[in-house]
C-alpha cells in the first residue's frame, strides 16, 4: 500500500492559480486597454482639406513593400526623406515580426488641418493601438535596445515623444495619447494633441463620416476626403486648361477617393458630387454616361487610345469655348467663311450635321501616324458632303490605291493649293479613309488604317487582351472620356509635367484613365502598372550634384575594371571626371578660361584609371593627356598655337583639332604635332567623323570626312593624314551643319550628308551618288544624320523623326512639343541586341524609339544635350547617362 504524495494534490492547486491570475492579468490588461480608450477619428478636426483612413496599415504596408515600382518610386528626390524609413523596414524585416504586425493592425486616419496646412504644410495623424496601447508607455524603455536611423527619443514630461529627423531638417513627432499614436510634422498641434488637454480644434468623435461617401472603405487599402479647392489646385498645376474648366465647376462635398495596390498595379477611384451654372458645361455633368461602342473595337496592336464620349460636336465647340475665350470663336467664324467660299459649304454643314458623340484617337504599334475615329451619325448626310467637297478645285480623292484587296481612298489637296498655303507656313494632311461599322476611320498612313481594320474584322481587339481585362477589370464600364496608354509619345497630361505627383506617377509606363458622368456626379478610375520590357531603373546615388554649371555633353570611359569606371565633362569651365563605383568627383585645375572641351582617348587601351583617358582641350588650342582620376601625363600640356574653330575629335590613339584657319592638327600620346596635308578654304565648324574599315589583320585604315561650311561648300573624305580620296571633294548645293557621316553597308564606304533645306545625299567611296538619292526631306535640319545598320535617321528642327531607308524609302513620326532648332542631338545605340535611336532638343527631354517608331518604356528621360551609354557597373547592362537642365546628373540602366 502507498503513501500519497502531498505534492501531487498541490500541483493542480498551482497551475490552477497561474491560470487564474494569467486571466485576471489579461482580464486587467484588457480592461486597462479600453478605459479611456479613443477613436482615431476624435482627433480629425471639423475643417480640414485633407482627410485618409488606413483600416488595415499592416496589409497596406505588405502590399506596398512588394510592389514592383517601390525602388524606382523612391528613387524620385520628393520622397528622399522617405528611403531611410522604408530602408530599415525592408532590411530588418519589421513586417515579419508577429508582434509588430498584431500591433499595426490597428486603424489609422490621416488629416491635414484648414487654415494651418496652407500656411505651414502640417499634417497629423492618429493609430488605434487596440489591445497593446499599454505598451505604448514603455516605447521609450524598448527605444534603449532598438537603433533606427534619424530616430530620437527626447525626455519632455508630458510632452516626451520621438523625433524622426530628416537630412533635409524637418522633424516628425511621435508620441502617444491613450491608446492612440500620434504623429505630426508641427511642433505646436502635436504637443497639443498629446497634452492632455482639450484638443486644439473643435472635433467630433465621427465614426460614420466616410461610410456615408459613394466609395465603400472596405474594398480600398486607404480612402480619402479631399477639399474641392485643395485638389483643384494639384489638377491646375498640371495642366492649364484644367485649370478653366475647374472655375466652372462647383463641389457642393468633399471629392472621395480609394486607393489601391499590389504587387504589379495601382488603382484609383474618384467620386464627386458636381454641378455647374454654366449651361456649356451643365448639361455635360447632369448626363449619364454610356460604354462607348468604338471602345469594343480597339485593335489589340494598340499602343495609345483616347476615346471621347461627351456630346456632339457642337455641344463639345460650346464648352471649350468658355475657357478658351473668344479666340476659338473668331477662329471658326473665319474658318466658316473660308469653307463657304472654296467648298460651297459652312461648317455647321460640313462638320457639325453628319457625326455621332463618339471620337478617338488610336496609335498603333510599329506605326507612326495614328488612326482617328469619328462615329457616323447620319450616313446619307456623309456621303452628300464628301461628294459635294470632291467635286470642288480644292479638295480631290484619290481612289487608285489597293491593299490587300482593299480599295482605300485617300483625300487630297492639289499640289497648287499645297504650294500656296506653304507660303504661310500652312501644311494640310492628306489622310485616308475609309467607313466601318458606323465610323469613319482616317490616317495619313495607309498601311496603318489597314492594319486598324483588320484587327476589327477578325476581332483581334484590345479588350480581349490579358493586359486591357487586368487594366479595366472583367466587364465594360461607362465613360465619357478614357485614356489608353504604353507609350510615352502619348503621355496623358498627369504625366507630362514636372511636378513631383507626375514624376511619380510617371513610373507607370501602361495605364488607363476613365471619366463618366452621371447624373451631377463625376466618376474618375486610374488603373496602372508598371509595364513590361525593357524600362529603365534609376542607379542608386542619382541624380548626382557635380558642382556649377555643368556642360550637357557626357562622355564615359570604360575600364577592365567596373571600380575605375569613368563619367567625364565639363562643370564651370573645368574637366572633372566621377567614379561611377563610389560618384567621388576628380578635377583638373588651371583649365577655367574660355571654352574647354573634354574627351575620351580613342584608341588607347584604357586598363586603369592610372592609364591615359581622356584629352582635355582650351579654345586657344591647350592640350593635356590625363587619366581618370585628371592627373596630367607626362609630357602635357603642350600649347598648339591654333585657335581651334571646332570642338576636338579623337579617332586610334589621335587627337584631332580644326583652326580657323582651315588647318587640322593631330596630336599623338607622346606629345607630337603633325599637320593635315589639306588645309580648306573655310574654317570646319564641326569635328571631322571617322570610320575604321578593317581589311587583313595587319590592313587596318581609317577614313575621315569634313565639311568646310560655306555657301560654296564642299565635303570632303580624307584618310587620317589629311589626304583626299580620288573624286573628293564634292560640291553641296546650299548650306548645311556638321560633318558627313560615314558607314559602312554590304561591304561599301558610305558618306550620308543632309542640307538646312533637307536634301539628303548618299555617296560610295569614289564620289559618286547612290540611286535613288538625292530625296527631298520636308523639314529644316540642324543636325547630321546617324546610321543604325540599316537606316539612316534624321530630326528636324521641328521635331520631326525620319527613317530614311538606302533605296530612298522615308517613313517620319512628328515629336510633340519638341524642337532642334538651337540644340539637337541623335545618335544610334543597341539595346539588347536591337538598335534604338535617341534624340534630344531644345527641351528637357530624350526620346528613345525602336526602328518602328515606337517609343522605348521609360522615355523621354528628363535630360538634354549628348547623353553616355555603355556598361559602368560591369553587369552586363547597358547604361544611360546624361545631365538634366536643372543642373545634375542622371544615370538609368536598362532592365
Amino acid at each position: 500500500m502507498s503513501k500519497n504524495n502531498p505534492n501531487s494534490s498541490k500541483r493542480p492547486r498551482k497551475l490552477l492559480v497561474f491560470f487564474l491570475i494569467l486571466l485576471a492579468l489579461s482580464l486587467g490588461w484588457v480592461i486597462f486597454s479600453l478605459v479611456g480608450r479613443r477613436s482615431p477619428a476624435s482627433i480629425v478636426p471639423d475643417s480640414w482639406v485633407f482627410r485618409a483612413r488606413i483600416n488595415n496599415p499592416v496589409r497596406l504596408l505588405d502590399r506596398l513593400s512588394e510592389h514592383e515600382a517601390l525602388p524606382r518610386l523612391i528613387s524620385d528626390p520628393a520622397l528622399a526623406p522617405a528611403v531611410p524609413v522604408i530602408t530599415a523596414v525592408q532590411e530588418k524585416s519589421i513586417l515579419k515580426n508577429p508582434l509588430m504586425r498584431l500591433a499595426l493592425r490597428g486603424r489609422a486616419e490621416v488629416f491635414m488641418p484648414a487654415g494651418i496646412y496652407e500656411q505651414t504644410g502640417a499634417f497629423a495623424a492618429a493609430w488605434d493601438s487596440g489591445f497593446l496601447s499599454p505598451l505604448l508607455r514603455f516605447l521609450p524603455f524598448f527605444s534603449r535596445f532598438v537603433t533606427f536611423p534619424g530616430l530620437y527619443y527626447v525626455q519632455a514630461g508630458k510632452l516626451s515623444r520621438f523625433e524622426y529627423r530628416t537630412e533635409g531638417g524637418k522633424v516628425i513627432y511621435i508620441g502617444s495619447r491613450r491608446n492612440l499614436l500620434v504623429i505630426c510634422n508641427d511642433q505646436k498641434i502635436f504637443e497639443a494633441l498629446i497634452s492632455g488637454a482639450e484638443d486644439p480644434f473643435d472635433s467630433g468623435d465621427d465614426e460614420g463620416f466616410f461610410e456615408r461617401g459613394s466609395l465603400n472603405p472596405a474594398r480600398y487599402d486607404a480612402v480619402f476626403l479631399f477639399s474641392p479647392s485643395w485638389l483643384s489646385g494639384i489638377l491646375a498645376e498640371q495642366n492649364e486648361d484644367i485649370a478653366g474648366v475647374l472655375k466652372e465647376i462647383v463641389f457642393p462635398s468633399f471629392i472621395e477617393a480609394g486607393f489601391s495596390v499590389s504587387p504589379d498595379k495601382l488603382e484609383l477611384h474618384l467620386s464627386a458630387r458636381a454641378s455647374s451654372g454654366n449651361p456649356a458645361f451643365a448639361w455635360m455633368l447632369e448626363q449619364r454616361s454610356q460604354i462607348p461602342n468604338i471602345a469594343e473595337m480597339l485593335p489589340a496592336a494598340s499602343q495609345y487610345s483616347t476615346i471621347l464620349s461627351v456630346g456632339s460636336l457642337s455641344q463639345l465647340y460650346d464648352a471649350a469655348v468658355v475657357f478658351t475665350g473668344p479666340s476659338l470663336d473668331d477662329s471658326l467664324m473665319q474658318a466658316d467663311r473660308s469653307s463657304g467660299l472654296i467648298l460651297g459649304m459652312n461648317l455647321e454643314e460640313l462638320i457639325f450635321s453628319w457625326p455621332g458623340t463618339e471620337f478617338a484617337v488610336i496609335g498603333l504599334e510599329g506605326r507612326p501616324h495614328p488612326v482617328y475615329a469619328i462615329q457616323i451619325a447620319d450616313e446619307r448626310k456623309r456621303q452628300e458632303v464628301f461628294n459635294r467637297a470632291f467635286k470642288t478645285i480644292a479638295i480631290n480623292e484619290n481612289v487608285q490605291l489597293n491593299l490587300d484587296g482593299m480599295r482605300i481612298p485617300r483625300i487630297e489637296v492639289p499640289d497648287f493649293l499645297q504650294a500656296l498655303l506653304r507660303r504661310w507656313d500652312i501644311r494640310l494632311p492628306s489622310p485616308y479613309y475609309t467607313v466601318h461599322r458606323d465610323f469613319l476611320l482616317a490616317s495619313e498612313s495607309a498601311e496603318a488604317l489597314l492594319s486598324a481594320v483588320r484587327a476589327i474584322q477578325r476581332n483581334d481587339v484590345l479588350p480581349g487582351s490579358q493586359a486591357w481585362r487586368y487594366l479595366a477589370g472583367q466587364r465594360s464600364e461607362a465613360s465619357a472620356f478614357s485614356l489608353y496608354y504604353s507609350l510615352d509619345r502619348s503621355l496623358p497630361f498627369f504625366l507630362r509635367g514636372n511636378t513631383t505627383i507626375s514624376s511619380i506617377l510617371g513610373v507607370y509606363r501602361q495605364g488607363l484613365a476613365r471619366m463618366a458622368f452621371d447624373r451631377n456626379t463625376i466618376k474618375l478610375s486610374l488603373s496602372m502598372i508598371p509595364g513590361s520590357g525593357q524600362g529603365l531603373t534609376p542607379a542608386s546615388g542619382y541624380p548626382l550634384s557635380v558642382g556649377r554649371n555643368p556642360h550637357n555633353q557626357v562622355y564615359g570611359i570604360l575600364s577592365n575594371k567596373p571600380t575605375e569606371n569613368r563619367l567625364i565633362m565639363i562643370r564651370d569651365g573645368a574637366a572633372i571626371s566621377i567614379n561611377t563605383a563610389d560618384n567621388t568627383i576628380y578635377e583638373m585645375e588651371g583649365q577655367r578660361q574660355g571654352n574647354t572641351w573634354i574627351i575620351p582617348a580613342e584608341g588607347f587601351d584604357v586598363k586603369s584609371a592610372d592609364d591615359p583617358c581622356a584629352w582635355v582641350v582650351s579654345a586657344q588650342g591647350r592640350v593635356t593627356l590625363v587619366n581618370g582620376n585628371m592627373e596630367t601625363e607626362a609630357g602635357f600640356p603642350l600649347s598648339t598655337g591654333l585657335r581651334l574653330s571646332a570642338q576636338p575629335a579623337a579617332h586610334r590613339g589621335l587627337l584631332f583639332l580644326s583652326g580657323e584657319d582651315g588647318r587640322v592638327l593631330t596630336v599623338d600620346s607622346k606629345g607630337a604635332i603633325t599637320h593635315w596635308e589639306t588645309a580648306f578654304f573655310a574654317a570646319l565648324r564641326s569635328p571631322p567623323s571617322f570610320l575604321q574599315r578593317q581589311g587583313s589583320q595587319r590592313n587596318i585604315t581609317s577614313l575621315a570626312a569634313v565639311y568646310p561650311k560655306s555657301f560654296l561648300g564642299e565635303i570632303w573624305i580624307l584618310d587620317t593624314e589629311g589626304r583626299a580620296l580620288p573624286g573628293w571633294p564634292v560640291p553641296v548645293s546650299g548650306i548645311a551643319f556638321g560633318s558627313p557621316v560615314l558607314f559602312a553597308h554590304n561591304r561599301q564606304t558610305l558618306a550620308a550628308f543632309v542640307t538646312q533645306a533637307g536634301e539628303l545625299t548618299v555617296y560610295d567611296e569614289g564620289a559618286a551618288v547612290l540611286p535613288p538619292f538625292p530625296v527631298e526631306i520636308d523639314g529644316v535640319f540642324l543636325v547630321q544624320p546617324v546610321f543604325d545598320g540599316e537606316y539612316l535617321w534624321l530630326i528636324s528642327a521641328g521635331g520631326d523623326l525620319f527613317r530614311a531607308a538606302l533605296n530612298g524609302e522615308v517613313l517620319q513620326h512628328n515629336i510633340p512639343n519638341f524642337s532642334a532648332r538651337e540644340e539637337g542631338f541623335i545618335v544610334t545605340h543597341n539595346i539588347d541586341g536591337s538598335p534604338a535611336v535617341f534624340v534630344t532638343g531644345d527641351g528637357n527631354a530624350l526620346y528613345g524609339y525602336t526602328r518602328n517608331f515606337r517609343a522605348l518604356e521609360g522615355f523621354p528621360l528628363p535630360i538634354w544635350g549628348q547623353p553616355f551609354f555603355g556598361d559602368l557597373n560591369g553587369n552586363g547592362k547597358t547604361e544611360i547617362a546624361g545631365v538634366g537642365m536643372d543642373r545634375l546628373l542622371y544615370r538609368w540602366q536598362f532592365k
